[in-house]
């Protein structure tokens, strides 16, 4: 009797083991679950992702690690399949860094034959100076001073700081804030972001090295520069271990650091920090009229570093289609995770980088959508292709976590129908604010890479949220290049077509301020819901996008992969 009914349980769980469940792929019904995205469960999770307690989510650091676990616990309540390393949600990956024993600085005034050492600043944890770092320079650097104002060429404004004499292989000394408007006139075009000035004086120019002038007092200055010192030794200058010449940025420079009151006054021949600001003050009064000017200055810069290996990971999660013959193929919803860190304390004394919008807004943006999905399959209804949550690492230091995973894909990039990149999608740029449109998204990439894809997205917006999709940043010449400074690109470059889907720079990016009240949750719930419905009409349309602009492939086919 006993034996009989084993037979009996075997072969009955058996059949229930093999039994398979019939989903309704309808894209309409399918979208009704986009209404399950709301506002509580974005905060809720925001609010762990950007909480001081992760210390910025800095790349291989503690709290990176901290949020990686919190991201793939909460795919493995949902269900979904893991797709990292041996079963896990995880994809390890290696980086060499740099780490730092100290950085030496010795300024030097020549006068006519004459070369004197007029100050020696060692910045490590024992001892800081008239110079710390605000980030790059792995390499020794050295060359003139030069001044160039406050390092912007405006033409549309008569503003050309960055002409005069020379900057190739210089120092370029420069005020670190820039005077947009002044007394209601604007100066200088607001678009000229502090991002696209270092990378211009770097790229256009072929400085070795920015200086910059802060605003803050000579005992200000010191305070920071102390705090600062006690971070040389974190780990910098990431790239790919497995690559021969390593990924770095494409726009990283240098180096940059900050220099003291003190030491600026004394390289532009001034007295005192006071006729610092009167130098500044002339300068906006005449912005026109001013030209790079050679100092009598010299510095070398020279790092004591030694290498490290950094491991990180990225989150894998997977839900498979529905589709026998399209579940094979898979669109990649995509987010960093990761941020800057613990770094230079703002006027608070705030020092931990907390990444709200950027990118904790893309992050629990995904999961969000992933709970969406989870509904819609506890009723019954799944896409007909398959979709792959992908949360990188190290995007902020080059953009490695995506690259990472382009060259080694859990699913063959022949089978990638598209990317979708959402990052900073949680609040409005100031023009924006100003002008009191705040209902858009930046779209980039779709029409100037996939015309198919372009009007997925559209049809999708319409159906959904009905935002205004704005295509400003949408062109291959932008001077912000924003097509390929994120992750979008590591799929890009392998004509991949992809949407990044983006909401603008505001005043905390990349600052410690940049924490979760400032996040618009009402708009940020509906870019989500857009990112959602977009996704729904890519993974049931009939056909595949296609890369279909020749320019994007010109350009693709040019860079290397």
């Amino acid at each position: 009797m006993n034996r009989i009914f084993v037979l009996i349980f075997f072969f009955f769980t058996g059949c229930a083991a093999t039994e398979t469940i019939t989903y309704s792929t309808s894209t309409e019904d399918l979208l009704r679950f986009g209404e399950q995205i709301d506002t509580d469960f974005l905060r809720q999770h925001l609010e762990v992702i950007a909480h001081d307690s992760l210390e910025g989510r800095d790349t291989g650091m503690r709290g990176q690690k901290v949020a990686a676990e919190y991201i793939a616990e909460f795919y493995q309540d949902l269900g979904f399949t893991p797709k990292g390393d041996n079963g896990t949600y995880f994809q390890h990956f290696d980086l060499n860094a740099t780490v730092t024993d100290s950085l030496v600085y010795r300024t030097y005034q020549i006068t006519g034959t004459d070369t004197v050492l007029v100050n020696h600043t060692v910045e490590s944890p024992d001892s800081h100076g008239e110079y710390y770092r605000l980030f790059g320079g792995s390499v020794p650097i050295s060359g003139n001073v030069v001044f160039g104002g406050f390092g912007v060429n405006d033409a549309a404004r008569g503003v050309h700081h960055l002409d005069g004499d020379d900057l190739e292989n210089s120092w370029v000394l420069i005020f670190e804030d820039i005077p947009y408007v002044v007394d209601g006139d604007t100066l200088i075009s607001p678009q000229i972001n502090g991002n696209l000035r270092l990378g211009t004086i770097f790229r256009n120019y072929n400085a070795n090295g920015i200086l910059l002038i802060t605003d803050d007092p000579q005992e200000d200055f010191e305070e920071l520069a102390s705090v600062n010192a006690q971070l040389v030794s974190n780990p910098t200058d990431m790239s790919l271990a497995y690559l021969n010449n390593g990924r770095r940025s494409p726009m990283l420079p240098v180096g940059v650091k900050h220099v003291s009151p003190a030491m600026a006054a004394d390289i532009l021949g001034l007295d005192d920090e006071k006729q610092i600001r009167e130098k500044r003050d002339s300068l906006i009064t005449n912005i026109r009229d001013f030209r790079a000017t050679a100092t009598s200055h010299y510095l070398e810069y020279s790092p004591y570093n030694g290498r490290s290996t950094i491991e990180t990971e990225n989150v894998l999660a997977y839900l498979e289609g529905a589709d026998s013959e399209l579940k094979d193929e898979v669109l990649v919803l995509m987010a960093h995770y990761d941020h800057i860190g613990i770094g230079s304390p703002d006027e608070t004394g705030d020092m931990i980088y907390n990444g709200a919008d950027d990118n904790g807004s893309g992050t629990v943006g995904l999961m969000a959508i992933a709970r969406a999905l989870h509904e819609a399959d506890q009723q019954g209804y799944r896409p007909k292709r398959s979709i792959l949550f992908l949360h990188v690492s190290a995007e902020e230091i080059g953009l490695l976590g995506s690259r990472y995973y382009s060259d080694h894909p859990v699913i063959p990039i022949e089978n990638t129908v598209a990317s979708f990149n959402a990052d900073m999608i949680g609040r409005s740029d100031p023009e924006s604010i100003e002008r009191g449109e705040t209902d858009y998204v930046y779209l980039i990439g779709g029409e100037i890479i996939s015309s198919g894809l372009d009007s997925l997205v559209v049809t999708a917006n319409e159906k959904s949220v009905n935002m205004t999709l704005d295509r400003r940043y949408n062109d291959l010449n932008d001077p912000n290049q924003f097509y390929r400074r994120s992750d979008h690109w590591n799929f890009g470059r392998l004509s991949v077509p992809f949407v990044f889907f983006f909401t603008g720079v505001h005043d905390d990016y990349h600052q410690p301020s940049d924490t979760v009240d400032k996040i618009e949750f009402d708009k940020y719930r509906r870019v989500v819901e857009l990112i959602y419905s977009s996704a729904i009409k890519v993974t049931n349309y009939e056909g595949r996008p296609e890369v279909d602009n020749q320019e994007f492939i010109d350009i693709t086919n040019r860079m290397p992969r």
